[in-house]
């Protein structure tokens, strides 16, 4: 998240004043902010300026970066000055920022509007054909203004329809980005739910598989015993059949 310092507008209609707050970027003007950090007032002869040094210095640290106008407002008081000093560790103990700007930093506007001397051959030019536009019948006047409304409300009319026509488009996108995330947690969900069964499967099954796991690894030993057992058993048919031969062969008679 890129937080920003920027100034939030207060105040009533023609009588601004602001505060100077950190704010996510992504954030309107006059949206949702993080924390208060001061204020500004334009109103007053001279400006005023009020800042909570510690909690800008802060957020200064955390990387947030001040808008073309309050780096300007800073940079008045003498707050960016003594922010570069405390980033180099000289001392700042005597440095007080001031709370009015300097007169003269605001910008008049001009007035736009012609010179004298132009504006009076463009006067004089624009004589006669004010005198023609009076000696117009009144009708033909008439007619002139219905059709200039007629023409102003055809545009209205068109810009209302591309207007509905927009917001409809938006309402189908926000609708369809709703869609998919129900879709999708949805899913998430059904993921979760077969992961739980498989987790919870029931006791008396897994005894039925250790149970029979039990008496495959019995029947295995009955197995080998048995083996055993019939080599023992044909070892003894063997020794038996030998002694029996050398008897019969001792009871020959001797030639």
């Amino acid at each position: 998240m890129a937080v920003k310092i920027r100034l939030r507008r207060m105040g009533a209609k023609k009588r601004p004043s602001y505060r100077f707050v950190a704010t996510d970027s992504r954030m309107p003007r006059d949206g949702r902010f993080i924390e208060i950090l001061g204020h500004y007032n334009p109103i007053e002869n001279p400006a005023s300026v009020g800042v909570k040094e510690e909690r800008v210095y802060y957020w200064l640290k955390q990387g947030a970066i001040p808008t073309e106008t309050v780096n300007s407002l800073f940079k008045q008081i003498g707050l960016l000055k003594k922010w570069e000093m405390l980033k180099k560790g000289e001392d700042v103990s005597q440095i007080t920022l001031s709370t009015q700007l300097k007169e003269g930093l605001k910008k008049k506007k001009k007035k736009k509007g012609k010179a004298p001397e132009e504006a009076a051959p463009a006067a004089a030019e624009g004589a006669p054909q004010e005198k023609a536009e009076v000696e117009k019948p009144k009708e033909e006047k008439k007619e002139e203004k219905k059709e200039d409304k007629k023409g102003e409300e055809k545009p209205k009319e068109e810009v209302k329809k591309e207007d509905k026509k927009e917001d409809e488009k938006e309402v189908k996108k926000e609708d369809k980005k709703k869609d998919k995330k129900e879709d999708k947690k949805e899913g998430e969900k059904k993921e979760k739910k077969e992961d739980k069964k498989e987790e919870e499967k029931p006791k008396e099954e897994v005894e039925k598989e250790d149970k029979k796991e039990d008496e495959k690894e019995v029947k295995k030993e009955d197995k080998k015993k048995d083996k055993k057992e019939d080599k023992k058993e044909d070892e003894k048919k063997d020794k038996k059949e030998d002694k029996k031969e050398s008897k019969k062969e001792e009871e020959k008679p001797k030639e």
